[in-house]
């Protein structure tokens, strides 16, 4: 059998919440050969292959043994400086989940080195492959909305993580965030000059206790000169929350919300109160097969650059930094400087 016919040998690192749906797509996909699974919870791993025999490795040197022909890095953020450091040295392609790093100097060391190492690694930015996102991009370059001037990003989660989770995940700057900076670099085509940031903990008063916001709103300067603002909350009375708007010299364009009803709530004294609003997971399902199966044909085929790099993990993680920086400090952070 040709090796472009036969199903390709993934390996997978992590079984937690993105870790678990890559598992579920590779499973359900015939042209993919789910050889085994890297994770220290094997009750959580064997859930997700439900009775299927797939091996279980304790480690990553366990599942590079298995001869996978690319990765999937799922695990905890903090875990990816040593995990990726294994998979370059053993000259295996890897797809990242975002973050990728916890920060930048680890960001910097794992691109530098599969650079050195000539070994291709990918970032996991999968709002790239929705529609909503890919049609703004396109409606931007082709001219529809003139000059691009002013983004705003509104991103509230339905179920909010807990703080021991956002201790090692990246937290509301580094996890949430990196989705919308990498979106904000690929729309307009600019990199970011200068951050600033307002957050709280305003209503888990855990985060407080590890110095994390669970709501905040950003002020982004771009270099072509847009401005940009980022609402940015782990909780959402009404369902998962995206939106996204640019304007520009000639109009505007904005992401649509897919709701039932938008209603006036007299017994609550609301103005409005969305209902029915769609789970992450159900808006962004596809897009996580997607990027997957790009991964895939772009190790097969040889040829890269339908993914975003390790080097736009590197820039997202460099926002995200300036961003922490400027709620630490108070200050306006200008990225020139990190």
């Amino acid at each position: 059998m040709c090796i472009r016919d036969r199903p390709f040998r993934l390996g997978i690192i992590g079984a937690g919440g993105i870790g678990s749906i890559h598992i579920r797509n590779s499973i359900n996909n015939k042209d993919i050969n789910l050889v085994g699974i890297c994770e220290l919870d094997k009750e959580k791993a064997k859930s997700c292959i439900k009775g299927l025999r797939i091996p279980i490795a304790e480690n990553v040197n366990e599942l590079i043994k298995l001869r996978p022909e690319g990765i999937v890095i799922a695990s905890s953020t903090t875990s990816h400086g040593k995990v990726a450091k294994s998979i370059i040295k053993a000259k295996i392609p890897f797809l990242c989940e975002k973050p990728l790093a916890s920060d930048l100097n680890q960001a910097k060391q794992i691109a530098n080195y599969a650079n050195e190492q000539s070994v291709y690694g990918a970032m996991a930015f999968n709002r790239r492959f929705h529609k909503r996102y890919s049609e703004m991009r396109k409606a931007i370059q082709i001219g529809e909305i003139g000059t691009p001037e002013t983004l705003h990003v509104t991103s509230r989660s339905a179920n909010a993580p807990s703080a021991k989770f956002i201790s090692t995940s990246g937290g509301l700057f580094g996890e949430k965030g990196s989705h919308f900076y990498d979106l904000i670099r690929w729309m307009l085509n600019s990199d970011i000059h200068e951050v600033f940031a307002y957050g709280d903990a305003l209503f888990d008063p855990e985060f407080k206790t590890i110095n994390q916001p669970d709501t905040a709103v950003v002020l982004m300067r771009l270099n072509n000169g847009v401005l940009c603002s980022l609402n940015f909350s782990w909780r959402s009375g009404y369902g998962h929350d995206e939106r996204l708007e640019i304007a520009g010299s000639k109009g505007m364009i904005q992401t649509v919300q897919n709701t039932n009803t938008s209603e006036h709530d007299t017994d609550k004294k609301a103005f409005f109160k969305l209902r029915n609003l769609p789970n992450w997971n159900e808006v962004f399902k596809k897009t996580y097969s997607d990027e997957l199966n790009v991964f895939i044909s772009e190790i097969k085929n040889g040829r890269k650059g339908n993914l975003p790099t390790l080097s736009d993990g590197v820039e997202a993680q460099k926002i995200a930094d300036a961003i922490d920086q400027s709620f630490q400090t108070k200050k306006s952070i200008f990225l020139n400087n990190l």
